[in-house]
């Protein structure tokens, strides 16, 4: 028997956290463009409430209290700050999808990245929903990363481990790239120390 369709965005955020596995494979046949639009309706909710968070963190500032900074510097970092957060995460979502991709090809996927970006997107409705919260947002990271192992292995029909290989291995990839950059930029700078100081 088909599954039914999730109808609306709260349904579907609904099924993302209570039964993903059956929320996968009925979204399977929506478009990019139906995916996309739930996407950015949950990104601007999710702006919205990390905008109120980070104007009552700034605002709280001491600098801030105590007259060195003027009193609307809040607000002001707190937008400029969600406004970059939201296009990164707006533009950034189709660089994601086409870098998991990569690796669904390499573990044997075979529907298309169109299903891929849909998977990254539809899985990350628990940040987008907890992400705001602070220390509960480690909650929302993580079942992120879950949601993207089951769809991988709903949209793309892959057996679990491969689909556990496609978000693992480009992760272990990315933090051994970052981790080379950070130790290639501090000996850099510790000789150019060196130059300066003659030490």
């Amino acid at each position: 028997m088909d599954t039914p369709m999730p109808v609306g965005v709260a349904k579907k955020v609904k099924g993302f956290f209570l039964k993903p596995s059956a929320t996968f494979q009925a979204t399977r046949t929506e478009s990019l463009s139906s995916a996309f639009q739930y996407y950015v309706i949950l990104l601007i909710i999710f702006s919205v409430l990390v905008f109120i968070v980070y104007a009552v963190a700034f605002t709280a500032f001491p600098a801030v209290i105590s007259g060195l900074l003027p009193a609307g510097f809040g607000a002001e970092l707190s937008l400029f700050l969600v406004f970059s957060l939201f296009v990164i995460q707006l533009y950034g979502i189709f660089l994601s999808g086409l870098t998991y991709h990569v690796f669904v090809i390499l573990f044997g996927g075979t529907q298309g990245v169109v299903q891929t970006i849909k998977t990254v997107m539809y899985a990350s409705t628990p940040h987008f929903i907890l992400g705001w919260i602070p220390i509960i947002s480690i909650v929302g990271a993580v079942w992120t990363l879950i949601l993207i192992i089951i769809g991988i292995r709903e949209n793309q029909e892959m057996p679990l481990g491969r689909a556990v290989l496609v978000l693992i291995v480009p992760l272990i990839l990315g933090l051994i790239s970052w981790g080379l950059f950070a130790l290639a930029l501090g000996l850099f700078y510790r000789a150019r120390l060196r130059a300066l100081t003659g030490i």
